[in-house]
């Protein structure tokens, strides 16, 4: 048993449960930055020409590409919505544009995603399976106040992240740096449901684990293709409010720490 999922699971459902019971909705709204990858329906690696990525040596050259944007997400509901700055995607074809970011909370830590893209004329519906852990974490584990940073520097000094699924194909090829653990990660699982431009997330699940970062798009020009967005760095721009949900994010820090040490008991 994965007993950091479970910790993650149990300590997700204490939040959402006493959340719940109360009349006031906990938004924290918050930015990041972060990697875009695309993978092929086998798993490589395909590689950006648009100018900005290409020459990036921070960003391999074109098989990552940075992005940015803005995230909400409520405690009361698990649910969460987005946004995705514009970003350059192959040379002459302009800009992606991303539209109707939503998000919900669905088991152990992991966030099912859904969104559309505006690329090229074309209309891509775009489904996805992340892993939020770390930001799950912290918010148990600090107090979430204006300017407050959840990075990778957190990750590595907690270790509740889960790594970036696309690392693997990363990696392999020429050995470029990967990503690694990260406060949100696309996951290797895919999404389950209706198909197609106009799909919206209460019509999606969980789907298998096919082992390739990114679930496979099903229409326009990338049918098969996985899109990963990774999270590498989320600052809180509006904490949530201090009452009277504060006490279930206290909860789920204590029944993760509670249950984490349990796991760590039970290694040894």
């Amino acid at each position: 048993m994965n007993y950091k999922k479970t910790a993650i699971s149990v300590a997700m459902g204490a939040v959402l449960g006493l959340a719940a019971t109360t009349s006031q909705a906990d938004v924290i709204n918050m930015s990041y930055t972060g990697a875009f990858t695309m993978l092929g329906a086998t798993g490589l690696v395909v590689t950006n020409d648009a100018t900005g990525p290409y020459w990036d040596p921070t960003w391999n050259y074109g098989m990552r590409t940075t992005i940015s944007g803005t995230m909400t997400f409520d405690t009361a509901t698990g649910s969460g919505t987005g946004t995705v700055d514009p970003f350059d995607f192959f040379a002459g074809s302009g800009a992606a544009v991303v539209s109707g970011v939503s998000m919900q909370v669905i088991d152990g830590g992991l966030i099912l995603g859904n969104m559309n893209f505006a690329w090229g004329g074309s209309s891509i519906a775009t489904n996805i399976v992340l892993d939020g852990s770390g930001l799950f974490a912290a918010m148990g584990m600090a107090p979430i106040g204006p300017g407050m940073v959840i990075d990778q520097a957190f990750c590595v000094s907690t270790g509740y992240c889960a790594t970036a699924a696309s690392d693997a194909a990363i990696t392999a090829r020429n050995g470029m740096p990967a990503i690694g653990a990260a406060p949100i990660v696309t996951s290797t699982y895919n999404v389950a449901g209706s198909t197609g431009y106009g799909t919206t997330l209460g019509q999606l699940s969980l789907g298998v684990d096919d082992g390739i970062g990114g679930s496979p798009m099903d229409n326009g020009p990338f049918e098969g293709f996985n899109a990963n967005f990774d999270i590498t760095s989320l600052t809180v721009v509006t904490p949530p409010d201090p009452v009277p949900v504060p006490a279930a994010v206290w909860l789920f820090g204590s029944g993760l720490i509670g249950l984490v040490g349990f796991a760590r008991r039970k290694k040894a």
